[in-house]
Formats: structure tokens, C-alpha cells, sequence
């Protein structure tokens, strides 16, 4: 049984443009903004809907197809005092549920049943002898949540007795006609054009009483519910689940509701605020564990009671299952990976189904847990099933890449009972069909995963310095919160990192590392849960480690501080450089040639008298002009200029003129366009003259070591001392501080007050007297509205007014705090430049481009 193959690193590396944008407008960290534009955001109003969302964001629930019909259905049987049940599913989505329809129900002065079908006995979703029960209790109307979109059958037997059924369901709707229900709430039904599509089961249900209800301070009050529902349920957390459970984390937090108290206690976590992280791995285990090892129907009385020696029993007994889930499902765990070991074929499948009839009676509860063991150990999607008589019932976890209801759809003749959504299923079906459910289900997989399908990835936000994440920067990120599916917790790469003193061992099992790690300038705690298999790794002197890590505030005697939790860690081992990476005896797209420290004229009239194509890559237009007249007088003819105004049909005419032999290189300060690259791919040669201020700029700047078929030499040919003053001295012109800021306003207002307003005079009077670059300027204090720019009646001559002002705050241009960024990011990517070894360097351009 192969493992699978290490994570590949995956970084967003969102827009930085978008980013100070997003900073300025919202009045927010540049950090955070950038989190901000990898979850989707790419708008100030969506921003602020985002951050600061609010009970009117919500859409109307009668944008829901059905629910007009709905509505008035329960109002009918409210006026006719008929008898109304609500039928949930056992799962935190479905406890939630049913437990807000019955407060919403006692709200307005009209009880009703709610049933819960017991797992064990009756499995996932409705079922004729549960609804002939319901029908014997003297109800005529029943409204599900969180299943029943697949329960064709059984809701025939509902009208046949009587019945009249209000399908709420998140999951995926059969292929064919939905079910003859009374109405159907469902956004994912044909025909239906509510704008979100994600909402979990709980979320329906809130959308009913939404329609039911008019009181809005009523409805805020059941958020906690939602929430709790959304996030535990795996459910997206992005648009309109992303308003509820933001409001719905605010409404818990308050505690107002006993049961919820109740299970923070048990929890151990009464004290603390709670966030995603308290939903999805505290309260959450504890409302599944119930209808796992025992009855749901606890979990609906902890959250609909007023009593609080209710809530204190339904508590401790829901944490008592969970302790108890824990032991089954590693004892299930142990024996799937024994059975599955034994199969010869293993390594071959993509789909993986598992079954057996040894697992125990209460297996039927944590097998979806023991599912998602599996995946994440052979990261394939799984079945977990459990043999009872003739019947085999379990759940499935998916990878990306495949849709998981889908697959069952796909087999449905094989099944009694399917549902569920992309990520997790349930099913049931014959035990003579488990054979061919394990082909189909592998022959489903085969079919719509590809090989790097299965290749295990970590996302990634992006690439910081440990300095950046501070307390006061984390305190910041909880405005982000609840962190869940689709709103995943930060996760930030440092690297060249050093562990500080001795590391230890930490749990009563010695399996966790704790450890002080340091990036030469700031020290963090670092927590590795279950990283104990690598205390040797983390204790070697020779090497540096590239981490991959979510930051977290750890709290502990009243004390607030920031500790990282390790996901997974680079070993970078100090190897000595060689000159040239790949060695010239091997075939490779590109090579890196190290001639860092060497005499640049020397160097360039080398490459040049090769008569190889080559672009000389400069820092700025004055390099340009000082490269021909005073390093390369003597070649300056056959030297090409590009810079960053030069168009796409220029670029082609030079890379021609190269090809044609009529110019030896081309001295660049901007970068060449793809296009033009791909057009004339004759570029054998990328040399760096000095320093690069950003990362992107560098990588860009390589795309021909990625294009051409045959070798792109990459040439490093800065100075360690000389090219890092002209890099800061350049820094400084291009991205002001905020002394010079402040300077050079007031000497604009002193010659502005002199009626020098004209936009060239400025220039004129400022370029020479001014370390900072004069447009860079302007529109700073444009950006904070300090200024106006105008053009002159009657003549293009574009003129500066001042604007009557208060205090202003720098942050608040987007421009400004873009320079910040990229004069903060330039320092670790110019040690980069710097320190790195070629084939490290090799490496990493084959990554970028």
C-alpha cells in the first residue's frame, strides 16, 4: 500500500493592486486585504459585505421557488390547528434544523412533533414506517430538513396517507423528476433562480422561518443555530452562509441559549470566545457524536429546552458519546487499513469502498469519520461500509477533482438509498451488490480523476516574514472569522528558518514537538501536532527549513500570545553552489549561471561576442543610458532599448532585428511582453544587471527559460554591495516614506501658495531638489483627496489644486501602502537573489514560470 505522494505547495499570491485597494478603501492591514482578494473578493463592496455583513444582506426567502406555496400551506394548517412534524436527519445539519423549526414554532404559539429516524435501525433519510408513524400521530403536514430531495418513494407514501410534504433539502437533486412533495425548497432544484446555491440544510430552514416570520430580532436570535449548522456541516462559507454564520457567531457568542452553555461547559471552552475552529472541532463533534453512538433526538432537546438541568444532562451525555465515538472509530480505522491491505490491486484503484460486518453495531455512526481518516492517509475518495444481514450501509469522503453525489447518481440502479452532496455521501444498498458497487465506484473515479488528481495539495495564502505575524495582526484576522470550508483559516509560508534551542516532546503520548523557531529577527513558538516522527529532523545544526504553518493566539494564565501551527516543513539543506545549474552535460530548458560578484563589463562582452541572443535586464531607464556609454561603449550600436512603454509591435520588431543578427541584445528596464516572446522565441540569453525589486518582476523576466525548446541561459551578474545600495537608493526614489511624504507636501503647498500650479513647473522645481519620485507623489495625496488635478481651460497643461482638509491617514491610499509592501517584500526576495544557490534558484523559476 503506497502512501501518496508529498503535498505540493500551492500559493495564491493575490493581486497586490487589488490588495492596497481593497486596504484603503476598507481601512484595513494590506494582510488582510490580501486574504481578503484569495477568498474571492475583488471588489470594495464586496468587501465590505464581507467583513461587515448585515441582516439586510440577506436575500428574500420568496426568491425561493415553492415558498409562497409553502408558507401558505403552514399558515392554512396553523388556522386549522392541524397537526405538523418536522422530520430531520441525525447530523449537526439536521439537529440544528429541526431544533430551530421547533423554536421557531414555540416562538409564535404553535408546537409541533419532530422526528428524528434512528440510525441504527433506520438509516439516512425517510422512510415508510417512520412516515406511517408520523401519519399514526394524527399529523396532515410534515416538513423535512436536510433530506428527502432523493426520497421519491416514500414521500408517495406521504400523499397516499394523507400527508402533505414541505421537501427542505441541500443535497443534490435526483438527475430525473424531484419528488411529488407539496413544495420544495431547494435552490439546486431545475428552474429555480435563488442567487446562492450553498446553503446548508439549517440554512433552508432559516430561509422557512424567514417566510414565516416577520420579526427580525426573533429571527437574529436563531443565528446561533445556523451557524453552528453551516460550519460543522462542511457547508461553503462564501456569500450568503458567509452573512449567516458571521451574524450567527456574534448571536453564540452571546450564549444566550442554555443548551449551548451547557455543551461549551462540557467542552471546556465556557470562557472562551468561540470561533470557526470552537463550531467545527468542540461543539461540533459533540452534536454529531449523539446520532452516532446513541439517539439525535438529545441534541433537539439540548437545543430547544429552557431548562438547565435538561441542558446539563443532554450535555454530559452528548459528551460521553463522543468520548466513546473516539474509541470505535480507531478501532474501525485499524482493521479498514488491515482489510484494505490485503488487496492486491489496491495501489491500482482511484475509488476505494471498504466493507465488512465486524465492525460493531455503533460503526454505522463513525464510519464517514473513519472515511475521512482514509482519504487523507491515501487521499483517494472512499466508501466506508457496514455489513448488517443483508444490507450494507456507510458514508464517503471526496477528493477534489470529483463530485461524490454525482458518482451515485451514476450507479443509482445498485442502491437502495443515496444522498448527499460533492464532498460526502450516504448509502445504502444490498450486500450482494457491494462487489459490483466497489467496480462501478472505482470505474466512476478511473473515468474523472486524472493522475495529478490524485497528487495531494496544500494551499497556501502566501509567502510572509514571522515579524508580519504578530498578535496585534491576528487579533485583526478575527474579523475574517468563522473560518470553514471555502473561508479557510490563513495558512502562510516563512522561509530559511532555524529552530532555537532544544526542541521537546509534548501530550502524554510524546507525539506532538513544541519548539522555538526564528527567522534571524523575530522568534515564534511553533507547535507540530504529530510531528513527533521528525524530533531528529528539527534537532540537526547544518540546515534551515522552509514552514508552512496556520498562526493562532495561544491563551494561557491571561496572557494573550502568538504560537504557529506547523502543517508541513521543507528541509533546506546547506549544499555548496555550483556555478552552473543544470550541469551543461544535461538537456534542460533552462540554466542558471552564477556570476554574482563578477565584473559586469567583462561578463557582458563575453555573452555578447557569443552571438547569442540575449536580453540584458537593467533596474531602471538611467541604467539603460549608463550600460552603453560607460560599461558597453564600444557595442552600444548593436544594443537594443526596451523599457516599460514600449509597445507589443516594438517588441517584436526588436526581438526580429535580434533574429535577423542586425542587433546582438536588447538592454531592458521593464519586462517582455508573453506574446511578443512566443511570436519571435529566439531569446537564448536573460541577464540580471542588478538587483529586482519584486519577485514577479524576476520571474516574469524568465519566461524564455519556459518557452523555447532549446537552453535560455539565466544569467546573475549583480554585486553583493554596490547593486544592494542602488536597489535601496532606488527603493527610496520610487517608494516614499512618511517623512519624505510629509516634506514634499509642504513644499507643494509653498509653491502651489506661489502660484506655481502648473503640473510641469512642478516637476521642474521638485525632480531636482526631491529624493522622491514626483508622480509617485501626486498621486498619493490625490488618492487622499489632499490635492485636485485639473486641466486648463481651453490647454492641455494639467494644473494642482489644493484641497481644504483634516487630519488625513496615509493607509488610506492605496498607493502608499503598495510602495510599504513592496519595499517590505523586497528584502526577502533580494536575499533571495543574493544568498540562494543556482540550483535552488533553478528550481524555483520552474515552479514560477
Amino acid at each position: 500500500m503506497k502512501p501518496p505522494p508529498p503535498r505540493t505547495w500551492h500559493y495564491q499570491n493575490p493581486d497586490i493592486d487589488l490588495s492596497c485597494t481593497l486596504a484603503a478603501e476598507l481601512k484595513i492591514s494590506p494582510l488582510v486585504a490580501r486574504l481578503l482578494v484569495n477568498r474571492g473578493i475583488n471588489s470594495v463592496e464586496e468587501g465590505k459585505t464581507y467583513l461587515y455583513p448585515t441582516y439586510a444582506d440577506l436575500h428574500s426567502p420568496f426568491a425561493l421557488a415553492d415558498m409562497d406555496k409553502a408558507v401558505e400551506r403552514i399558515r392554512r394548517a396553523i388556522k386549522n390547528s392541524e397537526k405538523i412534524c418536522v422530520y430531520g436527519d441525525y447530523d449537526a445539519d439536521g439537529t440544528t434544523a429541526t431544533a430551530l423549526l421547533v423554536n421557531a414554532f414555540k416562538h409564535i404559539d404553535y408546537p409541533i412533533k419532530y422526528y428524528i429516524p434512528d440510525r441504527f435501525e433506520e438509516g439516512y433519510g425517510l422512510n415508510d414506517t417512520a412516515i406511517r408513524k408520523v401519519k399514526e400521530n394524527g399529523c396532515s403536514l410534515m416538513i423535512t430538513v436536510d433530506c428527502g430531495i432523493s426520497s421519491v418513494k416514500e414521500i408517495k407514501t406521504a400523499n397516499e396517507l394523507g400527508m402533505d410534504v414541505i421537501l427542505t433539502d441541500h443535497h443534490q437533486p435526483p438527475l430525473e423528476d424531484p419528488p411529488p412533495a407539496y413544495a420544495i425548497i431547494s435552490p439546486k432544484v431545475q428552474g429555480n433562480e435563488y442567487p446562492y446555491t450553498d446553503l446548508a440544510g439549517v440554512g433552508l430552514a432559516f430561509k422557512l422561518v424567514q417566510g414565516l416570520i416577520e420579526n427580525q430580532a426573533y429571527l437574529t436570535s436563531l443565528l446561533d443555530l445556523v451557524a453552528l449548522g453551516t460550519v460543522v456541516d462542511l457547508a461553503p462559507l462564501t456569500g450568503e452562509n458567509r452573512t449567516l454564520s458571521r451574524l450567527g457567531l456574534e448571536v453564540i457568542n452571546r450564549k444566550d441559549r442554555i443548551g449551548v452553555q451547557e455543551l461549551c461547559k462540557v467542552a471546556g471552552i465556557q470562557d472562551k470566545i468561540l470561533d470557526g475552529g470552537s463550531l467545527s472541532f468542540r461543539l461540533g463533534p459533540r452534536l454529531n457524536a449523539a446520532g452516532r453512538m446513541d439517539s439525535a433526538l438529545k441534541v433537539v432537546d439540548l437545543l430547544t429546552t429552557d431548562s438547565s438541568s435538561i441542558a446539563e444532562q443532554r450535555a454530559a451525555e452528548l459528551n460521553k458519546c463522543n468520548e466513546l465515538r473516539k474509541e470505535v472509530e480507531n478501532s474501525i480505522q485499524e482493521k479498514a487499513i488491515e482489510i484494505l491491505s490485503k488487496d492486491k490491486d489496491f495501489d491500482e484503484k482511484k475509488g476505494i469502498v471498504v466493507a465488512s460486518d465486524a465492525w460493531g453495531m455503533p460503526s454505522k455512526g463513525v464510519v464517514g469519520i473513519v472515511a475521512a481518516r482514509l482519504l487523507e492517509q491515501f487521499y483517494r475518495p472512499v466508501f466506508v461500509l457496514t455489513i448488517d444481514g443483508d444490507k450494507a450501509t456507510g458514508s464517503g469522503r471526496c477528493i477534489d477533482g470529483m463530485n461524490l453525489a454525482d458518482s451515485l447518481n451514476a450507479c443509482s440502479n445498485l442502491l437502495l438509498k443515496h444522498g448527499g452532496h460533492k464532498a460526502a455521501a450516504g448509502v445504502t444498498l444490498t450486500k450482494e451488490n457491494i462487489q459490483k458497487f466497489k467496480m462501478a465506484f472505482n470505474e466512476y473515479a478511473t473515468e474523472n480523476l486524472d493522475d495529478k488528481d490524485l497528487i495531494p495539495k496544500l494551499k497556501l495564502d502566501f509567502e510572509t516574514d514571522l515579524a508580519s505575524v504578530s498578535l496585534e495582526t491576528l487579533e485583526e484576522l478575527e474579523v475574517l472569522e468563522p473560518f470553514g470550508l471555502e473561508n479557510p483559516q490563513p495558512s502562510f509560508v516563512s522561509k530559511d528558518i532555524s529552530v532555537q534551542g532544544e526542541p521537546r516532546l509534548m501530550g502524554t503520548e510524546k507525539n506532538h514537538i513544541s519548539m522555538f523557531v526564528t527567522d534571524g529577527t523575530t522568534q515564534k513558538r511553533t507547535i507540530g501536532w504529530r510531528k513527533a516522527a521528525h524530533f531528529t529532523t528539527f534537532k540537526r545544526q547544518n540546515i534551515t527549513l522552509d514552514l508552512a504553518f496556520k498562526p493562532e493566539i495561544n491563551e494561557y494564565n491571561g496572557q494573550r500570545s502568538v504560537q504557529l501551527i506547523l502543517d508541513e516543513f521543507l528541509v533546506n539543506e546547506r549544499t555548496s553552489n555550483i556555478p552552473v545549474y543544470p550541469p551543461e552535460n544535461s538537456f534542460s530548458t533552462g540554466r542558471v549561471f552564477d556570476h554574482r560578484n563578477e565584473n559586469k563589463k567583462t561578463v557582458l562582452s563575453s555573452l555578447l561576442n557569443e552571438k547569442k541572443p540575449c536580453i540584458i535586464y537593467v533596474l531602471n531607464d538611467e541604467k539603460i543610458q549608463q550600460l552603453q556609454t560607460a560599461i558597453l561603449p564600444g557595442q552600444s550600436e548593436s544594443l537594443g532599448t526596451h523599457d516599460e512603454t514600449t509597445s507589443e509591435g516594438e517588441e517584436i520588431e526588436l526581438l526580429e532585428k535580434m533574429k535577423d543578427g542586425h542587433l546582438l541584445g536588447i538592454v531592458s528596464s521593464g519586462i517582455f511582453s508573453k506574446s511578443a516572446l512566443e511570436r519571435v522565441p529566439i531569446v537564448e540569453n536573460v541577464v540580471f544587471c542588478h538587483l529586482t525589486t519584486e519577485n514577479r518582476i524576476f520571474f516574469d523576466r524568465c519566461i524564455p527559460a519556459a518557452q523555447r525548446e532549446k537552453t535560455t541561459g539565466i544569467h546573475l551578474l549583480y554585486n553583493e554591495e554596490s547593486d544592494v545600495q542602488i536597489l535601496n537608493r532606488w527603493l527610496e526614489h520610487i517608494y516614499p516614506d512618511r517623512d519624505k511624504l510629509i516634506i514634499f507636501y509642504n513644499r507643494l503647498r509653498e509653491l502651489i501658495n506661489s502660484d506655481v500650479t502648473q503640473i510641469q513647473s512642478l516637476a521642474n522645481q521638485l525632480n531636482g531638489n526631491s529624493s522622491i519620485k514626483f508622480k509617485t507623489g501626486l498621486t498619493i495625496f490625490e488618492e487622499l483627496a489632499l490635492i485636485d488635478i485639473t486641466t486648463r481651460e481651453n490647454t492641455d497643461q494639467l494644473i494642482v489644486n489644493l484641497i481644504p482638509h483634516q487630519r488625513v491617514n496615509l493607509e488610506n491610499s492605496r498607493t502608499f501602502l503598495r510602495c510599504q509592501w513592496m519595499k517590505q517584500n523586497s528584502h526577502g526576495f533580494r536575499k533571495f537573489q543574493l544568498q540562494e544557490n543556482t540550483q535552488k534558484i533553478w528550481e524555483r523559476i520552474k515552479d514560477e514560470c
